[in-house]
């Protein structure tokens, strides 16, 4: 999956994202990559970030290591105090 086929998301769940990161919420994640493969973790978000053409959620992993998502690759994020759904 390259840069060229993102697919921009809306400035609200963007918002939505910065904020998680804002207020440092722990988040469940699920997502696909680039093999069509899907993920699950639970990680913190520490910084929404552009890189090319395409929006990338960046987060720490319990183990401390850090990971990019790209945005259009989530599929259903959780914020895991109060169980609020930002994404499906």
């Amino acid at each position: 999956m390259t840069n060229e086929s993102y697919h921009p998301i809306s400035c609200a769940l963007h918002e939505a994202y910065q904020y998680a990161v804002m207020r440092r919420s722990l988040l469940d994640l699920c997502w696909r990559d680039e093999d069509n493969r899907e993920h699950r973790t639970r990680a913190l978000p520490v910084d929404v970030l552009t890189h090319g053409k395409a929006e990338f959620l960046e987060l720490e992993l319990r183990d401390g290591t850090r990971q990019r998502i790209r945005l259009d690759q989530l599929l259903k994020v959780i914020v895991v105090q109060g169980g609020e759904c930002l994404l499906g």
